[in-house]
């Protein structure tokens, strides 16, 4: 497996102030323009327009931060000693005549931030400040933290940057004394269903998307985890397993949007997905899971949408018990690492973490934001990390208190840990605060659960007589017709006292 390369640059300590030749680009023209003729003087006002972008790739907007003397290029990153700063400021180096009105907008942490931000124009651009103690929600947390920005030009063309900033405390959860977990007792007679998906080969290869080693490997295996008793005996059936070729767009869109509009409110509902994340290099503003039928120069066209996976959590899935696993961010998706020349943090997975995170809902991801995802050999025979472990850890690795059962709460803790330590700090998995810690994923909990819905499944009609020939009829009901024709015995009847009779299927 190649070597890992860092992915937070060096910072200036101070501001870095626009060049004076820049200033004369944009501003110290004036009187030798009013010679030239017009088509001229429109022919050199679009080269200016298109300067700062289209000659390195580099987009004209960059992030500081006052209190701590701090300035980022546009799409970097940079490791900050502290949360403890109220400010940031956004610098749009464009003359505020050559950008949209109304067109400026912002997020922290994926949230909308405009609430909190003024903006200001300058001689030599606008000047976008960001009060962080204006609203509650948007103040820095420990870890990995993204700001986005973006604007529209007189061109409609759009400017966008990401930055990314980590606080320098690099806890984990080794160094914590961990907490007993007792796992939330299964709904009996819930079912459970499953969307499992793979994608190691794109048809798209050619085009530049790169094939993955072990994706559709460990997809195959976890699945193959949920038929255990362990894993909850899913019924096959109430499983949708996607990989390679069958991963195509429309596949997964029919199984998210349709095919789990089958789980009710008390049901449990896992989601498992391995392969390519990556923004779209046409806008990197639109993040999307790559499918087998992906093509590259049409994301829009051919990818999943990550804005689509929040109609999913938020309107189809009616379950309260929701558990997703994602190891989407193998790399950028595409070889280059990044498209036209331009370099990009990749969001996929916070974005994920946001639109799946509820009070009663899991969501791990493989890695934190903008980090890699790796598989190799030398886990299991061929795994990815993230997976590898996931899979020792509900096979009971990660059972911390020993009573039997696997919580979430002790897979996220088990998970992050032995890949942190696995691949010496360069993947570190991501759980949300919402994280629904006391969920059982794995053990004696879920084989318990798995045998009750045996024991008190209401019996088919091919066993009624067989009910009635053994005197096990319900009081008042004598003829086999009679139940025969019944389309709901055990509502009629009531779910206890079938529970109380001998069970003849065993």
């Amino acid at each position: 497996m190649s070597q890992i390369t860092a992915k937070f640059r060096p910072v200036n300590s101070a501001p870095v102030p626009w060049s004076a030749a820049a200033r004369r680009r944009l501003y110290g023209r004036s009187k030798t323009l009013s010679l030239i003729p017009l088509s001229a003087l429109l022919a050199l006002s679009i080269a200016v327009l298109s300067h700062a972008t289209d000659a390195d790739g580099t987009e004209p907007i960059t992030l500081e931060i006052p209190q701590m003397q701090l300035q980022l290029e546009p799409n970097s990153a940079a490791v900050i000693t502290s949360t403890n700063f109220d400010e940031i400021l956004v610098h749009v180096t464009r003359s505020p005549t050559q950008v949209t009105p109304g067109s400026v907008f912002t997020k922290i942490n994926t949230q909308a931030a405009n609430i909190i931000m003024t903006t200001t124009t300058m001689s030599d651009g606008i000047l976008c400040k960001l009060d962080l103690t204006h609203h509650e929600g948007f103040h820095f947390q420990s870890g990995r933290n993204s700001v986005e920005f973006s604007f529209t030009d007189l061109r409609k063309r759009v400017h966008y940057a990401s930055f990314l900033l980590q606080t320098s405390d690099t806890t984990t959860t080794r160094d914590q004394k961990r907490v007993s977990i007792t796992p939330d007792r299964p709904v009996t007679g819930a079912s459970k269903f499953a969307v499992v998906v793979g994608i190691a080969r794109y048809s798209d290869s050619a085009g530049g998307i790169t094939s993955l080693q072990f994706a559709d490997r460990d997809a195959q295996e976890f699945r193959d985890f949920l038929l255990s008793p362990d894993g909850g005996s899913f019924p096959s059936d109430n499983i949708r397993l996607l990989l390679n070729e069958d991963a195509t767009a429309q596949n997964i869109r029919s199984a998210l949007f349709t095919f789990l509009t089958k789980a009710q409110p008390q049901d449990e509902v896992v989601l498992y997905i391995a392969g390519h994340g990556a923004p779209d290099p046409n806008d990197p503003r639109n993040l999307y899971l790559l499918t087998y039928d992906t093509k590259i120069d049409d994301m829009g066209g051919t990818a999943f949408p990550m804005y689509q996976l929040q109609d999913v959590f938020a309107r189809v899935i009616k379950a309260k018990r929701v558990v997703t696993f994602a190891d989407t961010c193998h790399s950028y998706g595409f070889s280059g690492a990044s498209a036209h020349g331009k370099k990009s943090n990749n969001l996929v997975n916070q974005y994920l973490s946001r639109f799946a995170n509820d009070s009663d809902r899991a969501v791990i991801t493989a890695s934190d934001i903008s980090q890699l995802s790796y598989e190799s050999d030398k886990w299991g025979g061929g795994h990815g990390v993230f997976t590898f472990f996931l899979l020792k850890g509900l096979h009971g690795e990660a059972d911390f208190n020993k009573d039997g059962t696997v919580t979430a709460g002790e897979l996220f803790s088990y998970i992050h840990d032995t890949v942190d330590k696995a691949t010496e700090g360069q993947q570190s998995p991501m759980a949300l605060p919402g994280l629904a810690e006391h969920l059982p994923l794995s053990g004696i909990a879920l084989r318990k659960s798995s045998h009750a819905a045996t024991l008190f499944r209401p019996p088919s009609t091919h066993f009624l007589p067989a009910f009635i020939g053994a005197g096990l009829a319900p009081p008042g009901w004598s003829r086999a017709s009679e139940l025969q024709s019944s389309a709901n015995v055990a509502v009629r009847f009531g779910m206890s006292q079938w529970a109380t009779a001998p069970n003849p299927v065993m």
